[in-house]
């Protein structure tokens, strides 16, 4: 195989040459173009043999279809009877311009062919590069807001998921500490079995804290959580930086927040940081990032973007599809199992929105874990489960109904009572059952399922169609 580089101007000659040399072949240099022996550009050394482009000239070269061709343009017209040299359809060798101007379509059409205009894979590059400084400053700040405190608390929400451990992992490795300095914490258990393998598999841990401890810290980072959240089971949390994802309507103070909501993850955003820091990403730390995009983004199929794409990308070859594969396919337990067979009994479908309630729930996390699984029961594009957990009502939401806003919907509908709000495709609302059954004027799970009923009725006058009352 041979190289044959193609050249019009020195502009572009160290360009071709350099995308020539680091090819292995022997490599052969023809300068055609408007220019004569003893010119400028000859005698730069750049181009060594100045020649007329002819018929008779190409044939000459004896150039293969196995062989590769490199033309540096700044004329790009002029090189046509280089490519049409060759047969359209068929064996030719591949072409690659390079250049600034536009290539006439004859040329760049042909499947042989290949364009990389200069300035927009710069402005392309300088995009690119813009985006890794500005991501590299936000992962310096946090850096430096922590760097100097002999104990900083990473807080997750109460009961964290997949993409709040790893987040919280990976804050550890941004900062160069470990378990002792930088604890991962939360004021709750870790109850769900995907999670707990996650932790046992990895050889993390999560750390049962008291509200209380929290002044035992000198800095408090929250990751895929924000103070807000606190405020009605732990009362008000101070910050010094938060790192989330989720979209929080309520104001608090932070030194340094980092909340960006077009990412479907909170493992993209801690990743990135990472990546421009130059900080090494391990297997264990790259399995567990990756874990927390697949879970949050339900493997890039829900409120996922071209970052959580390139993160997904960056990270699987750099993990352990073993301990994945573990994480991912835990046992139910008996108990977890009698919830599902519930809500399939207790399912009512109000057209294209499926309702269920558990009641009585000893452990959170299985109301999303249910209404995860509902979008596979029927025709709904909606679905709400409810049920009651340590004194809330809780009502985790999933839709697929593309005129729809989940987030938007259930503030609408709950936030009166407590926090509630997400995103277009999932969203949960949170509501101590004590103020919530007082202002409905609702006694037990009975009647309180039935005051969430008629306030998911109102939808019949928002969103036409997509109610249907059935009456059982």
């Amino acid at each position: 195989m041979k190289y044959f580089v193609f050249l019009d101007c020195s502009t572009l000659s160290q360009t071709a040459m350099s995308l020539a040399s680091a090819g292995e072949g022997e490599q052969v240099v023809v300068a055609v173009g408007g220019y004569r022996p003893g010119s400028a550009i000859a005698e730069q050394g750049a181009i060594p043999n100045v020649v007329e482009l002819t018929d008779n000239y190409i044939k000459s070269l004896h150039i293969t279809p196995q062989d590769r061709v490199i033309i540096g343009a700044c004329n790009p017209d002029l090189f046509l009877p280089l490519v049409c040299a060759f047969p359209p359809h068929g064996a030719a060798p591949p072409i690659l311009f390079i250049t600034e101007k536009p290539v006439s379509t004859e040329a760049a059409a042909r499947p042989n062919v290949s364009v990389v205009n200069m300035v927009e894979s710069s402005r392309a590059r300088l995009s690119g590069e813009w985006k890794d400084i500005s991501t590299r400053q936000k992962a310096f700040g946090v850096w430096s807001m922590l760097k100097d405190a002999d104990r900083v608390l990473i807080l997750t929400q109460n009961d964290p998921d997949p993409d709040a451990i790893a987040s919280g992992m990976a804050v550890q490795a941004l900062l160069g500490a470990g378990d002792i300095a930088a604890p991962i914490c939360a004021f709750g258990k870790v109850t769900r079995n995907e999670n707990r393998a996650m932790l046992r598999l990895l050889r993390a841990k999560v750390h049962y804290i008291q509200p209380e401890d929290v002044k035992e810290f000198d800095k408090v980072v929250m990751v895929d959580v924000q103070p807000p959240y606190f405020l009605k089971t732990a009362g008000r949390i101070r910050a010094d930086v938060v790192i989330d994802h989720h979209p929080y309507p309520q104001d608090y103070k932070a030194k340094i927040r980092v909340v960006e909501t077009e990412c479907g993850a909170t493992a993209t955003i801690m990743a990135e940081f990472l990546s421009s820091a130059g900080v090494e990403i391990n297997p264990r730390l790259a399995t567990a990032l990756l874990y927390g995009v697949i879970t949050d983004t339900m493997l890039l199929s829900r409120e996922s973007t071209t970052r959580d794409l390139e993160v997904f990308s960056m990270l699987w070859p750099m993990a352990n599809h073993d301990l994945l594969a573990g994480m991912s396919r835990p046992r139910l337990r008996a108990h977890e199992l009698d919830y599902f067979v519930k809500a399939i009994r207790n399912r009512r479908e109000m057209g294209r929105l499926l309702f269920i309630w558990l009641g009585s729930a000893s452990q959170e996390d299985i109301i999303p874990r249910i209404a995860d699984f509902s979008l596979q029961i029927g025709e709904t594009s909606v679905c709400a489960v409810g049920g009651v957990s340590k004194g809330n009502v809780v009502i985790s939401i999933r839709n697929v109904d593309p005129d729809l806003d989940a987030g938007a919907m259930t503030a609408a509908l709950f936030a009166q009572y407590g926090s509630a709000g997400g995103h277009r495709t999932m969203a949960k609302a949170v509501m101590p059952l004590a103020r919530f059954t007082k202002v409905k004027g609702a006694a037990g799970l009975s009647q309180a399922r039935s005051s969430i009923l008629r306030i998911f009725k109102t939808l019949e006058k928002l969103h036409p169609g997509l109610i249907k009352a059935v009456e059982k």
